[in-house]
Formats: structure tokens, sequence, C-alpha cells
């Protein structure tokens, strides 16, 4: 098990039009925000990616990460996830690199395949082949960041005598870490990934994929991102923050909901009250809050938590409720 749990805020950038801001205003703001997490000890920042929504939701993460990356100097910032199917594989690894410098070695990419036929429907491709695309970008990247000259002839992606430069500062390579929810995800990421991002429930079945693919379990490694954690509060009185947090996050779960209905492993959609009870969002003091995260690293070694912001909901009062997690959460793990 890990020695140490790092914490960090996942950012959708969403801006719903019933709490919309001006853009730059609710950019800018979230820069602010995640300078300030620096401050009080976090350690990571996550960015997500979906494209097409109407609500904004981050379609560009890796241009987010930059600028994070010139506003901090010690948070590691990630992706959570970038979606592997929209990137050419020479260009992420050069814009990888390039973050990896901007950030001097903090720059971790986390990938995923999406699942909107919508959004592979923007950019031309068919939504059955995600993982194919997935795949074969796997096998080019991460040889390109380790200096090598890549050659690659395959069903979606042809390179010839590919190289990068500069290369990343982190060697051998930025850590790639793999999210999935089904036996396809879990082999992606025991045999392209450093290790697994996702829900600790599904440790075990990414543990049978490394003995699968020939591997040491010993060398599995999770960051928590998952549906049942990242609606997470302290408070001293949970009562009081459900009710001022609910609805953003009760939005934010409910497009994920709409989104997943045809998936078996999707978050289920649910009326308001049913949400403010179904646990899905957590609020605990700070006390029962190290009691869960320490239960979570019982069920596997997780190296991280991600917790995620709440669309809509105004950073300078969501404030009180980081500050109270960096006083009497973060010290228990650090």
């Amino acid at each position: 098990m890990p020695s140490k749990l790092g914490f960090g805020f996942g950012l959708d950038l969403r801006n719903p039009h019933q709490w919309l801001r001006p853009w730059a205003d609710h950019y800018a703001e979230h820069l602010d925000f995640v300078a300030w997490t620096e401050t009080l000890g976090f350690q990571h920042v996550w960015l997500a990616e979906h494209h097409g929504v109407g609500d904004g939701y981050l379609p560009s993460p890796l241009i987010f990460a930059a600028a994070i990356a010139a506003r901090t100097k010690t948070i590691r910032i990630g992706t959570g996830v970038a979606l592997a199917p929209f990137y050419h594989p020479v260009r992420l690894a050069e814009d990888c690199a390039v973050l990896d410098v901007l950030s001097n070695g903090r720059f971790e990419l986390t990938l995923g395949l999406g699942y909107l036929a919508s959004e592979a429907g923007a950019y031309g491709f068919d939504l059955k082949q995600r993982g194919r695309m997935a795949d074969e970008l796997l096998q080019i990247v991460r040889p390109l960041w380790r200096g090598e000259t890549v050659t690659f002839e395959g069903e979606f992606f042809k390179t010839r005598d590919a190289r990068i430069f500069p290369r990343p500062l982190q060697q051998p390579s930025i850590p790639l870490f793999i999210g999935g929810a089904t036996k396809p995800g879990f082999r992606r990421a025991a045999i392209y990934g450093d290790g697994f991002c996702g829900p600790v429930e599904d440790f075990p079945a990414y543990v049978a994929a490394l003995r699968d693919a020939g591997k040491d379990e010993s060398a599995a490694r999770i960051r928590c991102m998952s549906a049942s954690d990242m609606w997470f509060l302290v408070s001293h009185d949970p009562e009081g923050a459900l009710e001022e947090i609910a609805p953003h996050a009760f939005y934010q779960m409910n497009q994920y909901a709409e989104w997943q209905q045809d998936v078996s492993w999707g978050v289920q959609k649910m009326s308001f009250e049913a949400f403010k009870t179904s646990g899905v969002m957590k609020v605990l003091t700070p006390e029962k809050a190290i009691e869960y995260f320490e239960s979570r690293r019982q069920a596997a070694p997780t190296e991280t938590f991600c917790m995620h912001v709440p669309a809509g909901f105004p950073l300078d009062k969501y404030a009180k409720y980081v500050e109270l997690f960096a006083n009497e959460v973060l010290p228990a793990f650090n």
C-alpha cells in the first residue's frame, strides 16, 4: 500500500445556463482555484474531456493543462480522462512532451475511450472502432516519449520514421494511466499503462488482467476516479452542506446517467430526492472522511483520490469545504 495518499480535484469546466458565468471569468476563476489548492497542500488536478456538449464541458484538456502549468509550481497536472480516439498519436506525444517541459516534469496522462456517438460522429469515426484506435495510439505514443524512432502501419494510424523533440523531462516516460470499466479496458491498462484509473471495486479485475498479460500483480497501481467517490465533501454540518451542493452535483450526475443509459456500467438516473439519500454524493465530517479513505485503501492500494468540483457552484463558496479538507484530512495522509 502506498505510504502516502494524494488528493486533488477534477475539473470539467461545465458552465450550465442556470448558473452561467462569463466564459473568460469562468476559466480564470478555475485557474485561480487550482493555484490556491496548491498552496493548501493538494497534490493533483485532473482535467476531463468531452466534445460538443452545450454547457461547455471541457473539450481541450491539454490546453487548459498548459495554463495550469504556467500558474503553479508543484501540483501534478493530469487528464481525467483524455479520450484517446480524438488524438493523432504523434501530435499527442508532442503536446504531452511540451506540457511536461512547461510544467517541469509534472504532467501525467490518463486515457480513456469515450462513449458518446455524437462526439465520435463530429470527429468522423465509428464509435465501435474506438478500442482498436486506442490500442494503435498506445503502441506509438510511449516509444516516442522514450526517444525511439517509430514506423507503424496500422488500420487507423500510419507513421514513418516519427520522432519527437523535445522529449519529456520525466524519464523514461510521462506517467500513463488507463481508465476503463470493462474487460477490454482492464486489458488495455495492463498491457500499455503504468496503472489503472477507475473505481477501487474494479481493482481485482485489473489485477487479473495483469496476470493474463504475464505481469506480476505487485506492479498493479490504481488511481481512484469513480462516480462512487468523486462527489465528496467534508463539513462539520454534513446535512447543510448536502443541501447547498446537491443541485450542482445532481446536475453532473444526471447528465452522465443520460449519456450512459445504454451501457451496463453506467451511472443510474434517479430523482433529486433519491440522489440526496443515495450516497452517491458523500458529505462526511473530517473524522469520518479519514475513516472512509482508510477503508478504500484497504480495498485497493490506491495512490490518489479525485474529488469533482460541482458544476456551477461558486468557487468562493466551495472554498470553505476545500480549506477544511486541507486542514483536517490531508495531514492524516501526508
